[in-house]
Formats: C-alpha cells, sequence, structure tokens
C-alpha cells in the first residue's frame, strides 16, 4: 500500500461504499470523513471503520470461518467521471487555468 492508497488521495467528492455480500450501501463527503478519520487514514482501515458493526464482520470474529464483510469502493473499481455535490452539478471543469 502506497501513500496513494489514503483518503487524502481518493479521486472523488462522494466516497461511496457498498458490500458485495448484502444490500448495505453508503454514501459519504470526502471532506466529512477526512475531518473525522484524518486525511492520512488508509483506505482499508477506513473500510474497516465502517464496517464495524457488520453482521458477517462478527461472525468472522466469532467464528473464525466466515466469509467476512464484502465492504468495498465500487467508484474505484470501475473508473467514471468525478462527481459533484448537486449544487454544483452545472460547473465545468476548466483545464490549462492559473493556481
Amino acid at each position: 500500500m502506497t501513500a496513494r492508497d489514503t483518503l487524502a488521495f481518493y479521486p472523488f467528492v462522494v466516497v461511496r461504499i457498498a458490500c458485495r455480500l448484502c444490500s448495505r450501501s453508503a454514501r459519504y463527503r470526502l471532506a466529512r470523513l477526512a475531518a473525522k478519520y484524518g486525511p492520512e487514514i488508509r483506505l482499508d482501515d477506513l473500510l474497516l471503520q465502517i464496517s464495524y458493526d457488520c453482521m458477517y464482520r462478527a461472525d468472522e470474529r466469532k467464528k473464525g470461518d466466515a466469509r467476512g464483510c464484502g465492504i468495498c469502493l465500487p467508484d474505484l473499481d470501475q473508473p467514471r467521471p468525478p462527481d459533484l455535490p448537486p449544487g454544483m452539478a452545472r460547473l465545468r471543469v476548466v483545464r490549462g487555468g492559473k493556481e
């Protein structure tokens, strides 16, 4: 895992989280997650924090042979254009601007 695998380098404004085993899913704003957990938290550690109360993860802890939790970041599996909050949906990204 590299420094790019931290929340600070997450490429989208909204962090979508889903489970491959159940229908559980959630959306979080990147800024709120960074404020709560810190921007340097590894994405794997963030997923562990968010899925702490998952029943599949609890089974894994108790039995040791359960399938475990299927939590993932689906946006990283299937790249797509960056998403914007609803109020900013009409804005465009302008390349070549000055800093």
